[in-house]
Formats: C-alpha cells, sequence, structure tokens
C-alpha cells in the first residue's frame, strides 16, 4: 500500500510535473551590452493581453486544500484576474514575440509586489504555461501565490507559446535572462495599463531548469540592472548552475535517467550557435546522432523523445567525446558549457539556493560547489545561502522547496 507521504508527492508531481524534470553562450556582459545597443528594442514591450479567468479567493483555497499540497492556505486573500501577454524580446539579436502568463490579485488598494516563477523542463509546446488548460491544477497553485499579494509572472520562454516555431534555447543564459527581464518589463507596463498599484518590489524563483533561469536573471539584475524593479531575493532551486559540473556528473554514470537530458543541451547549443549538423556526431553515437537533430520538434513528449535514445551513457555518448571531453577536438562545447555556467559573479542581494540531498538527476554537490565559488570569490554566507533538503531526490524536493520558499517571501512582505 502507498503511504500517505508517498501519495502526496505523486498527487503533487502529477499536478506540477511542469515546474521542473531536470535540469546558455552568454556573450560577455560588455558584448551583451553593445549587442542591446545596436539591436535598438522599442520602448513598449507589451503587445496583447487577455483575460482568460477570475478564480476567487474562495476557490483557490478550495482546490489548494484538496491537492493537499503543502501551501500557506491561510495567507490565500484575494480574488485573482489572469492574464496572458505577448511581449517584445529578442533572440540572437532578432527581434520576436514572447507569451507566458500573469496573475494578478485584485480587490484592493494595496501596492503589491512582483514574483516571477520560472517552470521547469518542458519539450512539447502544450506543457508551455500558456498552452495550459485553465482548469489545470498549475493554474490554481500560480494563482494562489498571486492571491496572497503577488503580481506573479509566469514566462513560456523562447521555443514555447508565441514563439514555438524556434528550438528552445535550454540552459542559454542570455536567452533565459532576456525572455525574464523583457517580460516583467511587459508585466510592469500590464500593471499601469489597468492602473494596477505595485510598489516594484521583485522576487524570482524557479525549480530545475527553473531554477537556473531564476538565477541567471538574479545575475542579469545585478550586472545591468531593470529598470522599475528593486530585486529583493531570488530562490532558485536543484539548477544546473555549474554546467561543466553537471557533464561531469552525467558522463560518470553507467545509466542515466532520463537520456533526453545531455541530447536537449547539445541540440540546443547547436541551432543557437549555429553549429553544423556534423557536431552531432562527434558527441553522440549512431543511430541517436541523427534522430537527435529533429526530435525535439515542440510536439513530441519527453518519454516519446527518451524512447529514441538510449540510457546507457557509453552507448549514447561517443566514445572520444565521454573519454576526453575537454580535449582540443572538442573545445567548442566545453567552452559553451563553461561561459552558460553561473560561475563568473558574486551576489550582493539575498540568494536563497535549495537542493535535495539525494539528487541525483541534477546533483547536490553542483549546488555546493556554486555556493562555495561564491564564497571563494569574496560572497558572504549573509547574503547567499544553501538550504539541503536531506533525503529529497529531485522529485521529492519540489515539496519542501515551494514550503519554504514562500514562507520566507511571506516573512519578506510581512505576513
Amino acid at each position: 500500500m502507498i503511504s500517505h507521504k508517498h501519495l502526496k508527492v505523486i498527487i503533487f508531481w502529477n499536478f506540477l510535473f511542469l515546474m521542473g524534470l531536470f535540469l546558455t553562450s552568454c556573450n560577455t556582459d560588455e558584448n551583451l551590452e553593445e549587442f542591446q545597443e545596436e539591436v535598438q528594442m522599442p520602448p513598449i514591450r507589451l503587445i496583447s493581453a487577455d483575460k482568460m479567468s477570475k478564480p476567487t479567493k474562495t476557490n483557490i483555497s478550495s482546490l489548494i486544500s484538496a491537492s493537499d499540497l503543502d501551501f500557506p492556505v491561510s495567507q490565500i486573500k484575494y480574488d485573482v484576474q489572469i492574464w496572458k501577454i505577448t511581449y517584445k524580446t529578442l533572440y540572437k539579436g532578432t527581434n520576436i514575440v514572447a507569451s507566458g502568463m500573469v496573475y494578478i490579485p485584485l480587490g484592493s488598494e494595496e501596492e503589491f509586489s512582483y514574483l516571477m516563477f520560472a517552470h521547469g523542463t518542458i519539450v512539447a509546446n502544450n506543457q508551455a504555461p500558456s498552452e495550459l488548460s485553465l482548469a489545470n491544477v498549475q493554474m490554481f497553485l500560480y494563482a494562489a501565490m498571486a492571491s496572497t499579494g503577488l503580481i506573479t509572472v509566469v514566462p513560456d520562454f523562447i521555443g514555447f507559446g508565441s514563439s514555438q516555431e524556434i528550438m528552445h534555447p535550454y540552459y542559454v543564459e542570455e536567452s533565459s535572462t532576456l525572455a525574464v527581464v523583457d517580460g516583467l518589463r511587459a508585466v510592469r507596463e500590464l500593471a499601469n495599463q489597468e492602473e494596477i498599484g505595485s510598489d516594484a518590489e521583485l522576487y524570482l524563483s524557479g525549480y530545475s531548469e527553473g531554477g537556473y533561469v531564476a538565477m541567471a536573471t538574479h545575475k542579469y539584475i545585478e550586472e545591468n540592472d531593470l529598470e522599475y524593479f528593486d530585486l529583493k531575493s531570488s530562490f532558485p532551486a536543484s539548477g544546473g548552475y555549474d554546467m561543466k559540473g553537471v557533464r561531469d556528473f552525467f558522463f560518470d554514470q553507467e545509466v542515466y535517467q532520463p537520456p533526453y537530458f545531455m541530447a536537449y543541451i547539445a541540440e540546443s547549443y547547436r541551432t543557437y550557435y549555429d553549429i553544423d549538423a556534423s557536431w552531432a556526431s562527434q558527441i553522440f553515437n549512431e543511430p541517436y546522432a541523427q534522430r537527435i537533430i529533429n526530435i525535439f520538434d515542440g510536439i513530441s513528449d519527453r518519454d516519446q523523445i527518451n524512447s529514441q535514445l538510449n540510457d546507457t551513457v557509453a552507448v549514447l555518448i561517443a566514445p572520444d567525446f565521454l573519454s576526453d571531453p575537454d580535449s582540443k577536438i572538442f573545445s567548442e562545447i566545453s567552452q559553451l558549457f563553461n561561459e552558460n555556467s553561473l560561475l563568473d559573479w558574486v551576489p550582493q542581494i539575498p540568494m536563497y539556493m535549495y537542493h535535495g540531498g539525494a539528487d541525483i538527476t541534477i546533483p547536490h554537490q553542483n549546488s555546493v560547489d556554486v555556493y562555495d565559488t561564491f564564497l571563494s570569490l569574496g560572497g558572504s554566507s549573509e547574503i547567499v545561502k544553501l538550504i539541503t533538503f536531506e533525503g529529497a531526490d529531485h522529485y521529492t524536493g519540489v515539496i519542501p522547496y515551494l514550503d519554504f520558499f514562500f514562507n520566507t517571501i511571506m516573512e519578506f512582505e510581512g505576513h
């Protein structure tokens, strides 16, 4: 018989698989600034904003309570208006249209803070936040966050929703951050348009890939500033912040589930950096090298993709790359792993890192190494904190993360 504890985890994960299963080259900061100056973004980011539904605080509270999630239901105070937005951002220096969801608390003259929640790894477009059914419990989780008094922003990321024709730039720092910050600018415009009061305070959160996106966005804001927003804290969880460290862990395993992780990164980098398709055969064995080029079509889900790959690492990965991934012949991909790792900065604004101690999907040691790097570069343990959920893996770590990070925000907000 399944215990209540394990049933709770199963229910939660069935509801929230989008939040994260697994785990970009960013130009240097100088190059990023130059490319933003050369390609001038129009001053208005918001393109469209459509009202979707308006769940009441009673509806939200009832559904969250019924799901048995560890959420501070007592803090649910406001009805919420759900919006679907499209907005302008940049992809490889070109203007594109991105999309996402916004959850705005209603019925108060208070000034609300902002919360950005970055979802975890998805491969199929129908899993994107703006593509979910309004009856999906994930919608009510985000609405619950907003119902506590936070304007909650959930971007689709480039490659999904309005930009689904683009290969998702998975673990690409530059595109990850621009999609978020331009989305936040668009939401600020929406709030002004709808005369919603805000105090401009901002919190960043996310799990797995979303944890990486949250940390990358924190880094961007500290290095470039984000007009109209005052970052108070970030809460990145279980992300692959040190990409080369994640690669080395993957290569050390005999069997790794799910195998699509490394394939997703490689195809993302090949597409984003305009690398020839022959690159795949240097990294993967056949027949997988040729499959990987076409397998991420935005329609196939992770199970369908995994069925076309192999979870035995030595069968999937080409032997030369597996035995010596840092050799000169692989310098290009090694450089991309380095450039998209989040190790070359020191947070000055509070950051709460979370990771399950038993996580072997994205290893807990990755967060430990990044945390230690921050301290070795002069960071303060009073600013950057690492919270370990002992015994939690990549799946069971979601529940305590949600509980810890949201209650910490409530403390920041004085609730």
